[in-house]
């Protein structure tokens, strides 16, 4: 009974920590090209070509020439998802440099042929290229960028896209002699052909994925970054676009106005008061279950369309931040080819799902059923999740990788090893700190080290001060959870 104390009280504390190391000042001028790469490739995705990414609009020149992106995007994700299962992300990561160039040509070709056959054949020899392109920047995202790049990186990958789509009808109704977004696609192009460059001619400090094996605990967090990404990213878009009696402009305005308080949320709990990435994943779903219920509620009083926009903005920003994240820093502690190439699959095959999902309860079809069906079961998804955020929650809290979720990156050292450095123990007083957990006595750790009692004892004075511990039984249960 009392070791179940004492873990729900580690649970609780472990809800704000104060070795958070999420600071601006440790993005790196090193990872810069993969910094700034992965928002670059964000937005030219999520803005310009993913399907579920524009409430149903076209927003940039590749739907014009090509009309509905659907197939493109299973082509991209197939080919995207095929990459990192036959190359090693040594080789194709520097390779994307190639992939960019190739774009590039492609893209002002078609700004040249305008829409037609021949363009919609380049478009096609192009979607490939997109897909190694982005696969290389995720790739770079996992195992390159350190936590706090991690983080902000996300956000703004996050944020900056729905920016862009939130000003276009202010820019489209302006005459301009270029469209301002066909230039912002150039540019974001040439940006990712300088990033890529440099990452290019730094190719030895792309590692390698290796093949051993991921924790199977690690496994068991998958089912919740997918479900994640299917519900804020495809079936919360699709039930935002069949929010009636508001115009577009004041639906798009709730929901960027929620992805806003979202980030804000986002950087007040976890870079002020070290939030734990479980919580914080509990208050998206709870957005997400928030927003279908008010859609239901909808359907009887279309007036509360809005806050439905606003609840899906917040969940969409907290939720997506977060699982990147979470997804980030553990392909990074494991290294693991296997965990890596599953994650991938699996979350294409999340995708394929979800998009079946929305033409079949969407679609203009006689077996179409209605979005009132397609919100009762995301809530009984959302509750499913709920009933099962204890297990999830153990399953994190259990594994090793969970304490770099909150260091400035992540430790290939021993778990307790790591912890000590967090309390900043010098080497000599982890030595004696190991010995101690081990339950030799100050004399006996003198005669071990040929050091004198003294000494011995200094340190153990430093270790208990650091810790904020009076007795080797303090120390006993602070540390219990790490040793081996």
């Amino acid at each position: 009974m009392g070791a179940h104390k004492i873990d729900l009280k580690n649970h609780l504390g472990s809800a704000f920590r104060s070795v958070n190391k999420l600071s601006i000042k440790a993005v790196t001028r090193e990872n810069m090209p993969y910094f700034l790469g992965w928002i670059a490739v964000s937005i030219w995705l999520y803005a310009y070509f993913l399907p579920m990414g524009d409430f149903g609009v076209k927003v940039g020149l590749f739907e014009e020439i090509v009309g509905d992106t659907s197939f493109y995007f299973y082509v991209m994700l197939i080919t995207g998802s095929l990459i990192p299962l036959l190359f090693d992300g040594k080789r194709f990561v520097p390779a994307s440099f190639y992939s960019v160039i190739l774009s590039l040509v492609c893209f002002v070709s078609v700004l040249i042929l305008g829409p037609g056959i021949p363009s919609k054949v380049i478009m096609l020899t192009t979607v490939p290229c997109i897909g190694h392109i982005f696969i290389s920047h995720v790739y770079g995202y996992f195992m390159v960028l350190n936590n706090p790049e991690k983080f902000y990186s996300m956000i703004l990958a996050v944020l900056l896209p729905k920016v862009l789509m939130y000003i276009k009808p202010l820019l489209s109704n302006q005459e301009f002699i270029l469209n301002p977004f066909t230039v912002l696609i150039f540019v974001i192009m040439v940006t990712l052909a300088i990033s890529t460059y440099r990452i290019k001619s730094n190719a030895e400090k792309v590692p390698s994925l290796e093949k051993v094996k991921a924790p199977v605990k690690a496994y068991s967090l998958m089912p919740v970054i997918f479900v994640v990404f299917a519900l804020n990213d495809v079936i919360a878009p699709a039930a935002i676009q069949q929010i009636g009696g508001f115009t577009k402009s004041q639906i798009e305005s709730f929901y960027f106005t929620g992805i806003l308080a979202g980030i804000a949320v986002i950087l007040l709990l976890q870079t002020r008061f070290s939030m734990n990435i479980c919580i914080m994943l509990n208050l998206s779903f709870a957005f997400l279950a928030l927003g279908f219920v008010v859609d239901i509620v909808r359907m009887q009083y279309p007036e509360v369309g809005l806050v439905s926009a606003f609840c899906f903005g917040v969940a969409y920003s907290i939720g997506i931040v977060n699982t990147y994240y979470l997804a980030g820093f553990m392909i990074k502690k494991f290294q693991s080819i296997y965990y890596y190439r599953t994650g991938f699959l699996l979350s294409s095959l999340c995708y394929f799902t979800s998009f079946i999902f929305l033409k079949i309860f969407l679609g203009q079809t006689p077996m179409s059923v209605s979005p009132l069906l397609m919100a009762i079961i995301s809530i009984c998804t959302i509750i499913l999740f709920f009933i099962l955020s204890p297990f999830f929650t153990n399953m994190l809290y259990s594994g090793e990788w969970i304490d770099d979720a909150y260091r400035g990156d992540i430790s290939q050292c021993s778990r307790l090893e790591a912890r000590l450095k967090d309390y900043k123990l010098t080497p000599a007083e982890i030595e004696v700190c190991n010995l101690l957990l081990e339950g030799y006595t100050l004399r006996q750790i003198s005669g071990i080290q040929s050091k004198a009692y003294a000494t011995i004892n200094t340190y153990c004075t430093s270790i208990y001060r650091k810790l904020n511990i009076n007795s080797r039984t303090e120390l006993f249960l602070l540390l219990q959870e790490y040793k081996q």
